[in-house]
């Protein structure tokens, strides 16, 4: 299904506003009851607006924008404020109409003043980890983005060298025998017998290989093309390696089998003298090649990914892949075929802009 992922975000964003109502209408937080479950409700309400105010307004606006962190803090500490404010003048109206009476008789009221910073906490604190999640997505887009470098220009994949004190070390994409998930990371084998670890999930790997060069015959094993030598009664059988008394054999996902065994045979079936030629400049020295690219989507694919294009102006790869189920590889080489024919181009500033139909 397409659009799980949206889904799924979406109902544990109602199921979150839903919990957090309920409970302000059941429980006070940090002051005194306010007397009535609908003062209550429209607290939670308050609280939430706080919440996706910064997220998807204060962040966007002022951090993703380049402009000064400073400011960003600044506006979160004045929204803060006033719906503190407005909370307190809300749950305690006596609060707010005798407290001018009370400064200039007493000095601050201490009750007021206790309450104040006791809500106003509450709010920074909601208001807190929307900003740790931002971070953290966008560390991981930028490491993202440099791994799709690394493997897209060098053509090389960034794996932990066990026999090597775990260094972290690069090793030609080329050289993968394939993949093996092994909890929490994703085991790398190579054609010379060794094996190295990434952390992360065969996903991910899979969206970063695409699909011309890989193919993923179980939840757990993704494997090259290229080493392919048979697909049989439901297995895939490997190229035979010095190191193998026998070629190795994997069974394909029974709920995928019939697809994961036709895209195989197509691929041992119109990919030999592709591969062939790909085998041959492998064998060619390195100082007489310069770069090796990935294998060129097909034109199906790019089909697809111009439709969307021209059904979506502004729209941005990441979208394409969301929109499409074409993974992110894929989509940028297509972006990248397009754009050297004029059919579409990159319109607006690296942050902000977008791809458009020409």
């Amino acid at each position: 299904m397409k659009n799980t992922n949206k889904i799924v975000t979406i109902l544990l964003n109602v199921l979150f506003c839903a919990a957090l109502l309920w409970s302000f209408s059941r429980n006070c937080f940090l002051r005194p009851y306010a007397g009535s479950m609908w003062k209550e409700l429209f607290s939670g309400v308050m609280q939430l607006a706080t919440l996706y105010i910064n997220y998807f307004l204060l962040y966007p606006l002022l951090v993703e924008k380049r402009h000064s962190r400073t400011l960003y803090w600044l506006a979160v500490g004045v929204m803060v404020l006033v719906f503190t404010v407005l909370e307190l003048a809300i749950a305690r109206p006596y609060i707010m109409e005798c407290n001018g009476f009370i400064i200039e008789q007493v000095g601050f009221y201490p009750f007021f003043s206790k309450l104040l910073f006791a809500v106003g906490g509450r709010y920074l604190f909601f208001n807190f980890f929307p900003y740790l999640f931002r971070e953290r997505k966008q560390i991981q887009e930028r490491l993202d983005a440099e791994v799709r470098i690394v493997y897209q220009e060098v053509r090389k994949l960034d794996v932990v060298d066990h026999h090597n004190k775990n260094k972290l070390i690069l090793i030609p994409i080329d050289d993968i025998y394939y993949c093996q998930q092994d909890g929490n990371y994703t085991r790398i084998y190579t054609v010379d017998n060794i094996w190295h670890s990434r952390l992360g999930s065969m996903v991910h790997l899979e969206q970063l290989f695409g699909d011309e060069e890989f193919v993923r015959i179980s939840p757990t094993l993704l494997v090259p093309y290229k080493y392919i030598w048979s697909c049989s009664n439901g297995e895939v059988e490997m190229k035979k390696m010095p190191w193998t008394r026998t070629p190795l054999k994997f069974t394909i996902d029974t709920k995928n089998s019939e697809e994961v065994a036709g895209m195989v045979a197509r691929n041992l079936a119109l990919g030999n003298e592709q591969h062939g030629r790909r085998d041959a400049m492998n064998r060619v020295s390195a100082s007489n090649r310069k770069r090796r690219h990935p294998i060129n989507p097909s034109q199906e694919k790019q089909e697809i990914v111009f439709a969307f294009v021209q059904s979506h102006p502004g729209t941005r790869s990441t979208e394409i892949t969301t929109g499409t189920s074409i993974s992110q590889s894929t989509v940028e080489r297509c972006l990248a075929e397009l754009r050297k024919q004029g059919r579409v181009a990159y319109v607006g500033s690296k942050k902000n802009g977008g791809y458009e139909a020409v």
